[in-house]
């Protein structure tokens, strides 16, 4: 014969004291089990992802150098497209000789200059200073600045990044009136969204709101090529 539990033990006590029947003193019984039982903890949560999987160097931090502006790879595999886009913009070049800090993709970092002179070609390397978004409506075009490490020549050129997009295309109805955006024309039902945070050379000043009749006609505004030149310590504000 099977031993009855304390829970069935104490169920024919409340069952024989109470005239009861057993499944009600059943209930009881293991009522009092449960309330006497000690209380479980909460798992504690789960630590938040980091928002950088590197950190700087002690030499980088005392330049002042923040993990944002490690770049692209210095983020975590999960990182959305706005967080990879900002650190794609905002990442500290450094020396020709050491790893450019961009994502990689299309970089000419520490190639020979081979700039031809009268007395011969420049012996220095090319050092990547900038990237930022390079077009108003086409998301993956990004604009590089290189500069001459031997012979100040400055290099310019357009490349496209797939898979680092610098803004979206919403409808108007999604815009909270936060975000900075373009429009190809009052008409048009869906805005480009810059990321936050991501420099966009042709839209220093725009502000959201700006009334729809002077939004900007694409066919007519300067692009990055025509209207930036700032090279080096102009071309970032840190």
């Amino acid at each position: 014969m099977p031993k009855r539990t304390a829970v069935q033990k104490r169920a024919r006590e409340i069952q024989q004291a109470e005239g009861i029947g057993y499944h009600d003193a059943l209930n009881r019984a293991r009522a009092e089990a449960a309330a006497a039982e000690p209380a479980t903890e909460a798992p504690a949560p789960a630590p938040a992802a980091a928002a950088y999987i590197l950190e700087p160097t002690a030499a980088e931090a005392e330049l002042g150098i923040t993990a944002e502006e490690l770049g692209v790879r210095a983020l975590p595999a999960d990182a959305g497209p706005a967080r990879r886009a900002r650190a794609e913009a905002v990442w500290r070049p450094v020396e020709a000789e050491q790893p450019c800090r961009c994502s990689g993709v299309h970089c000419h970092h520490g190639a020979p200059c081979e700039t031809e002179y009268a007395d011969g070609t420049c012996p220095g390397r090319v050092q990547h200073v900038d990237r930022h978004p390079g077009s108003m409506f086409d998301l993956t075009a990004w604009y590089d600045v290189y500069l001459c490490t031997g012979c100040d020549e400055p290099y310019e050129m357009t490349v496209k990044l797939p898979e680092i997009p610098w803004g979206e295309v919403r409808s108007r109805a999604e815009l909270d009136g936060a975000e900075r955006h373009l429009s190809s024309g009052s008409g048009s039902p869906t805005v480009t969204v810059i990321y936050d945070g991501t420099r966009h050379p042709n839209f220093p000043d725009h502000e959201p709101g700006d009334a729809d009749e002077e939004e900007l006609d694409p066919d007519t505004y300067p692009t990055p090529e025509d209207d930036y030149s700032g090279y080096g310590e102009e071309a970032r504000q840190w």
